[in-house]
């Protein structure tokens, strides 16, 4: 659905907001004191009066009617100031009707009596009734699509409503710019502004409990009914948005229980039906992640009661649509929620589906398939095809093809030629609902409208391979989209584009489509942070897809696809400048990845230049695709890139590493272990080995994909010797993309060490942890060997943490706790005596750091950490633990590890920085204590000494 996916992306779904009363208005219609009645002509105050009362209860033709007989008197009276007063309401009736001609040209007409009458304006009325004009036409633009300049109408507005001093219209249109905001994807703005409507502190991190309870109270308390609606459920949307999809849940539900006409109603409950989604997709992305079938089975159980409680809150809000006389067109956005959310789950369900094994599933499916079809012949029997012309009906009709499409898509994935699939209604009846459509957005000179029908009729011929006619319609899609500087729309048809060029063999042109694919996604990047959960959740599914594809087509050369040989020389039939191209893709969609797990945007991040990497230091990027894992080195000093790949299914790479993973966090090393461990090292490093020594490299940094990021890349195994025992030091780096690099030996080391050694019995946040009787042994080795100052158990509370982090200059922090890295960022956390420290703590120190104008922290080493259980992107975590710390590197382990081993490789680790004078880098420090530990007699196994990784800068 449009309106799922693209409301962060500056896209307004045009029936999304213009069910709903802009509150500036609101002092109108219930008549403020400023605006006294007519007492000369009181038939036309009654006309005003009734007509607001039609209105209230959604009957919009007798309002609209009624209001154009008060115009008529007016008009007759020679009263234009009232006369605007009334065609400004009269503006409103007409959008709630779609009749968006009429609607346009009643408030231009309002303002325009306003603008060219000089005697209306020593009037005591005309500055309220400007405001009320201006609050409509903010209405009027943002049902119309153009959220930016509603906006400026609504800014107008409040500046008026100021010098009046008047609070409830200053509160009203504040709220209204919250929902334009909302609409051009700015919802951190959209927070602030919402909160300052209230005269709130705009701090709009709401996750403290009592912060947001006095939030919420102060909203519940306001004594308009109305603002009180509108403004809970523009935070409960906002909240949605930012992520906080708990607060959101509670804010919509504290709105229903304020008394709501039908009209708000509905729009509450479809939000709320927005939020449970959300949850529904949040399960279901972390059904996908999660690969213990335990954990599957629980989460797949709230997958489903999430879209159970969407699928309710959408029904009822369709219960109070037909309430209402217009509830014909008001129908339509439930419906369409409701048979996108069926056509969601059915496809989520088919791919866990065995058929011939659950039963219980395939009854399921066909249910779900009995009631997609019925709903797909209700709508298109009855609401679709009766709308009169208008952008609802646009929108609608392209939001009903793009369900079908995607259903048909999906249903039909197994077939080998679309054009035979059984579609729900034939390609050229949905042809023909996009051709009507597109006919409507040329008429309405919508251009947006006109790029999204242009654009889904190309998906449309892509699906049925019909790859001129796609290619045609596309590139018209793609040339509306760039003439009005729509990059969110342009990105979509310019990666359909690429698909369709390499369908037709045209393999440059491809790549050129995919490339400027990832150039605009680029220039996106903030906004995409700032989408919606929904969008956040499909990331991997949409936005990860076009990245990994362009790459695919770089390094498409069949010949290159081969078996490993024992000292096979590295194949480089790819030239050149399509590796550059290739890591320069995996570096953009590494940091993207990074970003939208965080949810920020990392603009104090730079770019490594060239000169300033290690001139022993070779960069190495595993990408897997989809029927092979290529593998690009870049070795130093020449800077030239090397390319071999193994034909290798995706499925069977992954399982093999996470068959690996298991078995070294066994304490012992099993042959299975070596077997795997010495394949992986096969597809990695074999085909380099050569290049490597005569490069003389010593140092490996690694840009991991996918599945490696699980395994430590110390482990690999060449049948003689592990890979960290060759003299290879190693990193890890989310591509080439840090903190200025700085070797540690330019600043004095010292080091701030926090320790729980105990934890707390009956405490919740301490449960399913054990004692770490080791860590105060830790701490005295650390301080033995450099200046430290440190804090144990009840000393190391989150808030001491905190301070003497964001207050004092320590170059080292060295945190001996237990923590876990989460593809969830509310799952990434460590532990302190009193609380967890989550990722927001973390960003909260950042800023105190800055603040206080203190360098980053060099190293921050966590020493009792590991990876969510079956969490297969729970590295993501670390990554990002790694960037929101401020760390220049991060030291972690991926497993826990007993803490005796961690107490004897942590002493070697500072013991190298601190008998060198730090004159060796972080990674060969951390490489020698690792050897010294595998050498040790009972600790050669990599459970005890491989877990340990070093993000970032290995200087």
């Amino acid at each position: 659905m449009l309106r799922a996916t693209l409301i962060g992306t500056q896209t307004l779904i045009f029936f999304l907001l213009n069910l709903v009363l802009p509150i500036g208005i609101l002092p109108v219609l219930s008549y403020p004191t400023t605006v006294k009645p007519i007492p000369q002509d009181w038939s036309a105050s009654d006309l005003v009066e009734q007509g607001r009362a039609f209105y209230t209860k959604g009957q919009f033709n007798q309002a609209a009617s009624t209001w154009e007989q008060a115009a008529q008197a007016y008009e007759s009276q020679g009263d234009r100031l009232h006369q605007a007063m009334v065609l400004s309401y009269l503006s409103l009736a007409y959008q709630k009707l779609q009749q968006w001609f009429d609607a346009e040209d009643a408030i231009a007409f309002s303002l325009k009596l306003l603008e060219t009458g000089a005697d209306l304006r020593d009037s005591p009325d005309y500055q309220q009734i400007q405001a009320q004009a201006l609050n409509t036409l903010g209405s009027l633009e943002l049902a119309l699509g153009q959220p930016d300049t509603a906006l400026e109408a609504w800014q107008l507005a409040t500046e008026i409503y100021q010098q009046l001093k008047d609070d409830i219209g200053i509160t009203g249109t504040l709220i209204n710019q919250a929902q334009a905001m909302e609409a051009l994807g700015l919802h951190r703005r959209t927070c602030k502004t919402l909160l300052q409507a209230l005269n709130l502190d705009n701090n709009c991190d709401l996750s403290n409990q009592e912060r947001f309870e006095t939030v919420l109270q102060t909203f519940q308390q306001t004594p308009d009914p109305q603002i009180k609606i509108l403004g809970l459920r523009s935070l409960g949307n906002t909240l949605r948005l930012l992520g906080d999809l708990k607060h959101s849940q509670q804010v919509l539900k504290a709105s229903l229980k304020v008394a709501q006409p039908p009209l708000e109603k509905r729009e509450t409950l479809l939000s709320l039906g927005d939020t449970e989604r959300s949850w529904y997709n949040h399960y279901k992305q972390l059904y996908t992640r999660n690969n213990q079938i335990e954990q599957q089975e629980k989460v797949q159980k709230k997958v489903d009661e999430q879209f159970n409680y969407a699928l309710k809150y959408y029904q009822e809000s369709l219960q109070e649509s037909s309430k209402l006389s217009a509830s014909t067109s008001l129908d339509i956005e439930p419906k369409l929620q409701r048979l996108s959310l069926l056509i969601d789950f059915h496809n989520w369900l088919e791919t866990l589906t065995d058929e011939d094994k659950d039963q219980n599933k395939t009854t399921k499916l066909q249910e779900l398939k009995s009631k997609i079809n019925d709903q797909v012949k209700e709508l298109l029997n009855s609401e679709i095809t009766k709308l009169p012309a208008s952008r609802t009906a646009i929108y609608a009709q392209i939001n009903f093809v793009e369900s079908l499409i995607t259903y048909d898509l999906k249903s039909n994935k197994h077939q080998d030629n679309l054009q035979r699939s059984s579609f729900i209604l034939q390609p050229y009846e949905i042809a023909h609902t996009l051709v009507k459509a597109l006919q409507e957005a040329q008429l309405l000179d919508d251009k947006r409208a006109e790029s999204y029908a242009l654009g889904t009729l190309g998906k449309l011929y892509e699906q049925t391979q019909q790859w001129y006619q796609a290619q045609e319609f596309t590139e018209k899609a793609l040339t509306i989209a760039q003439g009005i500087q729509a990059d969110d729309i342009a990105y979509q048809w310019q990666w359909q584009l690429g698909r369709i060029y390499q369908a037709l063999g045209k393999t440059e042109e491809a790549i050129t489509a995919y490339q400027a694919t990832v150039k605009t996604l680029d220039s996106l990047r903030q906004d995409l942070l700032a989408l919606s959960s929904d969008v956040q959740f499909s990331f991997r599914e949409n936005v990860e897809q076009v990245y990994r594809e362009l790459v695919d087509l770089l390094l498409k050369d069949d010949q290159t696809a081969q078996p490993i040989a024992k000292k096979a020389i590295a194949d480089n039939r790819i030239p050149q400048n399509k590796l550059k191209q290739a890591t320069a893709a995996i570096d953009s969609l590494q940091l993207a990845q990074i970003e939208n797990f965080l949810g920020c945007n990392l603009s104090d991040i730079v770019e490594l230049r060239e000169q300033q990497i290690d001139p022993s230091a070779a960069l190495v990027y595993p990408i897997i695709l989809d029927d092979r894992l290529a593998v690009i080195v870049k070795l130093p000093k020449s800077g030239k890139f090397i390319h071999y790949t193994a034909a290798l299914p995706k499925a069977k790479l992954e399982q093999t590493l996470e068959s690996l993973r298991i078995e070294l966090e066994k304490p012992f090393i099993s042959k299975e272990s070596l077997a795997l461990s010495q394949q992986v090292y096969d597809w990695l490093i074999r085909r380099a080995e050569g290049l490597l020594e005569a490069n003389q490299v010593k140092t490996l940094v690694f840009v991991l994909d996918g599945g490696f990021r699980n395994v430590p890349m110390a482990t690999l195994h060449d049948g003689e010797q592990y890979l960290v025992e060759k003299g290879y030091a190693i990193a890890l780096i989310p591509g080439l993309s840090l903190l200025e690099p700085k070797p540690l030996a330019q600043v004095e080391l010292n080091a701030l060490a926090f320790g729980l050694s105990d934890m707390r019995e009956g405490f919740p946040d301490h449960e399913g942890f054990a004692n770490l009787p080791n860590v105060k042994t830790e701490l005295g080795e650390i301080k033995s060997q450099i200046p430290s100052q440190q804090l144990l158990n009840q000393d190391f509370t989150s808030q001491k943490w905190q301070e003497l982090i964001s207050s004092v200059p320590f170059p080292v922090v060295h945190l001996a706790t237990h923590g876990e890295f989460s593809s969830d960022p509310d799952e990434t956390f460590l532990l302190a005596w009193d609380k967890r420290i989550n990722l927001k703590d973390l960003s909260n120190v950042i800023q105190n750091r800055s603040d206080n104008s203190l360098e980053a922290i060099e190293l921050l080493v966590l020493s009792a950490c590991k990876t969510a259980d079956g969490d297969s992107r729970a590295s993501l975590g670390l990554a990002g633990v790694a960037i929101q710390s401020g760390a220049r590197s991060t030291m972690a382990s991926l497993w826990f590890i007993d803490d005796d081993s961690t107490a004897k490789l942590m002493a070697s680790f500072y013991q190298e920085l601190a008998d060198s004078g730090a004159t060796v880098t972080k990674a060969e420090a951390l490489r020698r204590a690792q050897v010294k530990l595998l050498k040790s007699r009972g600790y050669q196994a990599p459970y005890f000494w491989g877990a340990y990784v070093l993000v970032g800068n290995w200087l």
